[in-house]
């Protein structure tokens, strides 16, 4: 059985998506709740009948988790870019197809930070050079930043979680 539950903290924000195996357990042991005014369940089969399973669970205590996203990783700034180069527009989920520029290279000055890091492809990088973009003719798409947290989070979700997010945020709103 393919059963799977949104978990957030108690803050409501989104920790994880887990199984129905687990989302039982921390239901069971009092350690989760049903977020007030949720009403989408799963209907658990068991030996003595139905087990009525909310898609939602939110812990009662809150659980301090690390912020990890700031950092920008090759993978961090692929995600932020929506893997699509910031010259030309091509979009690959192939990381051999993209590589990171720095739009100020650092034999210029810039740095490895996120208002400096941007995605490209093979050929705009190497059109590029060890130029700025305005040197080289050359137009960004959208301006490197810094991620909010929360955009990072999401970016790092799987499409599930993102379903049972958005599931959430439209009962909430």
């Amino acid at each position: 059985m393919q059963r799977e539950v949104l978990l957030l903290n108690a803050s409501e924000e989104v920790l994880n998506v887990i199984d129905w195996k687990k989302a039982v357990l921390l239901l069971e042991s009092g350690k989760a709740t049903r977020p007030y005014s949720y009403g989408i369940d799963y209907q658990i089969k068991t030996p003595k009948g139905k087990y009525s399973l909310p898609a939602v669970l939110m812990l009662i205590q809150y659980v301090f988790t690390p912020k990890q996203s700031n950092i920008p990783t090759r993978k961090n700034i692929f995600k932020r870019d929506k893997w699509t180069c910031q010259y030309c527009g091509m979009k690959s989920r192939n990381t051999h197809n993209l590589t990171i520029d720095h739009v100020t290279p650092k034999s210029r000055g810039g740095d490895s930070s996120w208002t400096n890091l941007t995605t490209a492809c093979g050929p705009c990088n190497t059109k590029k050079g060890n130029r700025k973009p305005s040197e080289c003719g050359m137009n960004l798409l959208n301006k490197p930043r810094k991620p909010k947290h929360m955009e990072m989070q999401l970016a790092n979700a799987s499409s599930t979680l993102l379903e049972y997010w958005s599931r959430w945020v439209s009962i909430l709103y």
